[in-house]
């Protein structure tokens, strides 16, 4: 998931400007395991507007494991406060990015032909995995999966220097020369290597990334899922 944080509420007023009557929207999905844009927050961030003189016409916040940037239920649970939206002078999104998006171009913009500005409440900080309460980067979501040539563990992300053939000259005692608190994600995989029984493959040369699949904007089309 991606990890987030909550902007400053002063660069939030900042965006707010001029602007008296606010929607909020969140997010059952990232913003709400981050605390950034459940219901408590959304509530919370309601409240605090309130307090600055802003009328809050409508406080979304969908329900956990409702993801605002999935435009079906996106657009089912904001067309019943289009009304609200309509007359709103802003929206402002405590999700991340893509959701932001979503709803603006395909829910708001395609979909109810209304022209709003959009402004986000978070800032997100990169694809994570853990938890319950402490997440890590795990994946940088290149494009082409290089797991299983390094036992399990990705370079590109736990390395430092995202080095595909290393370890680097720098690291001492299993550390890294970035960061001397952070274990060196080479000396990782030499260990998962030897423990898995074939050490021999930290010989093994790997070819240069092909970062063109991570070109951007990237794009997927799938079947779409049956809602229930």
């Amino acid at each position: 998931m991606i990890g987030q944080t909550q902007k400053p509420i002063d660069e939030i007023l900042e965006y707010l400007e001029g602007k008296e009557k606010v929607v909020l929207v969140g997010c059952g999905g990232c913003a709400t395991v981050f605390h950034t844009g459940g219901e408590t927050e959304v509530k919370e961030m309601a409240e605090k507007l309130s307090e600055t003189g802003k009328q809050v016409l409508a406080a979304i916040a969908p329900p956990f494991g409702e993801f605002t940037y999935y435009v079906p239920w996106s657009k089912s649970r904001l067309s019943r406060y289009r009304k609200e939206i309509e007359e709103s002078d802003a929206i402002l999104m405590l999700s991340r990015g893509d959701g932001l998006q979503v709803v603006r171009e395909l829910i708001l913009e395609e979909e109810f032909e209304i022209t709003k500005p959009i402004y986000p409440a978070t800032n997100p900080i990169g694809h994570m995995g853990g938890g319950p309460t402490l997440f890590k980067e795990k994946c940088q979501q290149c494009g082409e999966c290089e797991l299983g040539k390094f036992a399990g563990i990705c370079p590109l992300t736990q390395c430092a220097k995202g080095l595909l053939n290393g370890p680097c000259g720098g690291y001492k005692n299993g550390k890294c020369e970035v960061d001397p608190e952070r274990d060196c994600a080479w000396v990782k995989i030499y260990e998962r290597l030897e423990a898995l029984g074939i050490l021999e493959k930290i010989a093994e040369i790997a070819k240069p990334k092909d970062w063109s699949k991570m070109t951007r904007p990237r794009q997927i089309e799938v079947a779409p899922l049956e809602m229930k």
